[in-house]
């Protein structure tokens, strides 16, 4: 008899939404208890991960693996005592915020703080939470803002900015809670490190690779004059959208292109993205680098950017205006009018002839 005929088929969905995780009392409830569990187990078809909780290796198609270890890890922690509310990182993974460490270490706390005994590896936090969890999947789980004040701490600042750019850019939170975490974080001692890096935060980033590529320019002083900047031709037509931008002058560019996976999942990803990249070479004036995240472990891209803006002789802008913290929103609709557009956004100040500026989108006119 197969694993997926013994095992009923509810308890399956139910790993499915747990990173492939069930606990000794879901398994009770529909029937599969101890003398099958140690039979799944001794015969391969499921890990026993602690005590009570088991892998059955069922986990939504298509989930990358470092997902579904961040997931596992979330799901042990909660699956640990019926009681047990999600906090910090784990949280996190569970609101879908990215940016996080491959491997996170499985914590909950008790509610109003209560103490208890670790075991297995698992973190007892004592937080109290209460008052700011919400329900996912039937459990608790502490609120984005609550999270982000307990898991910032233990991150790296490349891990803690992607993971504030995740949660603004999915609108998880707003601008005002970022001066909210501010002041909690300010009472936590081990946080002092972290308050300058809620400076670097950006919304309009799409992905944690172009969160830690804008912060190793950032570090070389070449940040990025824009982000997510949507290009278009002369009648219009969309040439396509740039993960960084620095404006040349005489209407050039240079765009930085950042591969949010790896590698891609299918020929028509491949396929759209030689597509976009076409699109943003077509006008002939831009200068357009694509990079993978495998690429920002090494000096590549500073080294490539810095070289390609010194010989346009770019400079930063001498008075840098402050960054959309959250995500610009494009204007699709409305006159295209001719016009000497000065633009300041992330930092970036230039002025060009036949341009307008209009949200996060820049139009070329004929005129």
């Amino acid at each position: 008899m197969s694993r997926r005929q013994a095992v009923p088929e509810e308890l399956l969905v139910l790993a499915r939404r747990q990173g492939g995780l069930v606990s000794a009392e879901q398994c009770d409830a529909v029937g599969v208890g101890p003398s099958r569990r140690r039979s799944f187990v001794t015969g391969g078809a499921w890990r026993r991960v602690i005590r009570g909780v088991y892998d059955t290796g069922d986990v939504p198609v298509g989930l990358h693996p470092h997902d579904a270890a961040r997931q596992r890890a979330a799901w042990t922690a909660l699956l640990t005592n019926r009681r047990a509310i999600a906090v910090g990182a784990c949280a996190l993974v569970l609101h879908g915020v990215q940016g996080l460490p491959r491997r996170i270490t499985p914590e909950y706390a008790l509610p109003r703080g209560a103490a208890g005994r670790p075991r297995d590896g698992i973190v007892l936090r004592q937080y109290v939470t209460r008052a700011e969890t919400v329900r996912i999947r039937g459990r608790e789980v502490a609120g984005v803002e609550c999270a982000l004040v307990q898991a910032l701490p233990t991150l790296s600042r490349d891990e803690a900015v992607a993971t504030l750019d995740s949660a603004l850019h999915q609108g998880l939170i707003d601008v005002t809670q970022l001066a909210s975490i501010r002041r909690r974080l300010r009472r936590r001692r081990d946080a002092f490190k972290v308050i300058p890096w809620l400076a670097l935060t950006d919304g309009r980033a799409e992905s944690p690779p172009e969160s830690h590529a804008r912060l190793r320019l950032h570090d070389a002083e070449i940040a990025p004059d824009d982000l997510q900047r949507d290009f278009f031709d002369a009648t219009g037509r969309f040439l396509g959208r740039a993960d960084m931008a620095w404006h040349l002058g005489a209407g050039r560019w240079l765009i930085v292109e950042i591969d949010s996976q790896e590698f891609h999942g299918t020929d028509r990803q491949a396929e759209r993205d030689a597509v976009r990249q076409n699109g943003l070479l077509s006008e002939g004036r831009n200068i357009v680098l694509r990079f993978f995240p495998t690429h920002l472990s090494t000096n590549d891209i500073v080294t490539q950017v810095a070289d390609i803006l010194r010989r346009s002789t770019w400079r930063p802008p001498a008075h840098p205006s402050s960054k959309v913290l959250t995500t610009a929103v494009a204007a699709t609709d409305g006159p295209r009018v001719a016009a000497t557009a000065v633009v300041n956004v992330g930092g970036a100040g230039w002025s060009e002839p036949g341009h307008t500026r209009a949200g996060n989108t820049m139009w070329f006119t004929n005129d």
